[in-house]
């Protein structure tokens, strides 16, 4: 779902190829804010980019991981400007039809697959019924829950509940603590951020944490590099992310 603040050309612009996705137009600033709670991308239009940076400046803040695309046709020395806040792209309007797909593309193919995970998880009856609304929560959730705590809000529970259910019901091979299967989700999250003219520096700082701490992440959970993790590509992790999974639940099938 992609919340939209455009004029109506433009709005009709991005309806047209945003492949099937539902778009939802916001009458103003605060609207498109609220928007934020329940998309996977924001499109904003502006004809002058300072006022718009107070709005892009709250997502990135309370929405780190979800991607920003402007439409402007603003003078480029005023982009000087876009150095304090994280976008995915800034498109001038003739170029919504040529590059606007595959900026949605390559910042929600992450989230669509994680939220195809958890959909399959829910419905999955050789995974415990204890476990399944937690996977659904912990891979549709954009953001994605940080923390355990986080998660436990997020299904009205408490993380020693959690934890507990977890560790009983998961195989030794697999996924060991409700921590590190958060871990997982938030490196394939920060994967899906990583442009080519984009550092792992930048990524790191638009969603909250140290590049140190986003490289432990990786090594910890993929035993990889950042560097070599952004070559292989996101579908690579994700493949390998579905196999831990696996690895987690698949005896207790049998």
């Amino acid at each position: 779902m992609i919340a939209v603040l455009a004029s109506a050309s433009a709005w009709a612009d991005v309806q047209a190829v945003a492949g099937g996705r539902r778009c939802i137009r916001a009458r103003d600033q605060d609207e498109l804010l609220r928007l934020a709670d329940d998309v996977d991308a924001v499109v904003v239009e502006t004809e002058n980019l300072l006022p718009v940076l107070r709005v892009v400046r709250h997502i990135n803040r309370d929405h780190p991981l979800l991607p920003v695309i402007l439409i402007t046709e603003q003078d480029s020395l005023d982009f000087r400007h876009l150095a304090s806040v994280s976008v995915e792209a800034v498109l001038s309007h003739h170029q919504i039809a040529a590059r606007l797909p595959s900026a949605l593309k390559s910042s929600a193919a992450v989230v669509f697959r994680l939220q195809a995970f958890g959909e399959a998880c829910m419905r999955n009856e050789s995974i415990p019924a204890s476990l399944r609304r937690l996977l659904g929560c912990a891979l549709t959730s954009v953001p994605p829950p940080r923390r355990v705590q986080q998660l436990a809000r997020l299904l009205h529970s408490d993380p020693s509940t959690i934890r507990r259910h977890w560790r009983r019901d998961v195989n030794s091979q697999g996924i060991q603590r409700v921590k590190d299967l958060l871990d997982w989700i938030f490196l394939l999250h920060a994967l899906s951020a990583k442009c080519p003219d984009r550092s792992w520096r930048c990524v790191a700082k638009s969603i909250g944490i140290h590049e140190s701490t986003l490289s432990r992440l990786a090594h910890r959970c993929a035993g990889d590099t950042l560097g070599s993790l952004n070559s292989d590509g996101a579908e690579r992790l994700l493949e390998r992310f579905a196999k831990a999974l696996e690895d987690s639940f698949c005896a207790k099938s049998r």
